[in-house]
């Protein structure tokens, strides 16, 4: 089963695709589903808010880019921000399954991490691209989105955990909000603008 082909059955049968990742080389295919989201983002997205001169919502964390500058420095750096943020969000929940004293394996985590980040993307995309060219990206409207796809993400995450580690739902749905809460939306408050 091609990426294509495994992203549209986790759109209509998400328990079914997390199944068949199961089978997938690990961590390789969370690597590419992090690289494409993230990558795809930065050329497109990114790179739109550059060329149309935007300003990031909020002032940026990181003092020695300046406002002005920030999209254009965020086109190189996303894709770094990206595989940092999975690779810490898959340690630390392996971390805590070996904590809890449940085997797991981590590229298995990673796995389920970067394919839960990619699939909601294209929505995310062609959201976020509409927005731009109409003229209506901002941060009510861009918050609001993109609150309702972390809430999306943290279900995969779950459903996810669940079929491919074998845990609990309780339990795979608090490992889903760690990462998408507790670990990449702070990480993304300091970095992403």
């Amino acid at each position: 089963m091609n990426l294509i082909r495994l992203w549209f059955l986790t759109i209509i049968k998400p328990k079914k695709a997390f199944i068949e990742l199961q089978k997938r080389s690990a961590p390789q295919w969370g690597l590419y589903a992090i690289l494409i989201r993230f990558v795809v983002t930065a050329l497109t997205s990114i790179l739109f808010l550059y060329l149309l001169d935007k300003k990031p919502f909020h002032p940026s964390y990181l003092t020695f880019l300046s406002d002005d500058e920030y999209y254009k420095y965020e086109i190189f750096f996303l894709p770094v921000f990206g595989l940092a943020g999975w690779l810490l969000s898959g340690n630390v929940i392996y971390l805590i399954l070996k904590l809890c004293k449940i085997e797991c394996s981590t590229d298995r985590i990673l796995n389920v991490i970067g394919w839960g980040l990619l699939v909601v993307m294209p929505v995310v995309w062609l959201l976020d691209w509409i927005n731009l060219l109409t003229d209506n990206y901002n941060m009510t409207v861009t918050t609001i989105i993109h609150l309702f796809i972390s809430f999306w993400e943290v279900t995969l995450f779950a459903i996810g955990f669940r079929r491919i580690i074998r845990i609990n739902t309780l339990l795979s749905l608090i490992l889903g909000l760690i990462v998408k809460f507790g670990i990449f939306i702070p990480l993304a408050m300091i970095f992403v603008r």
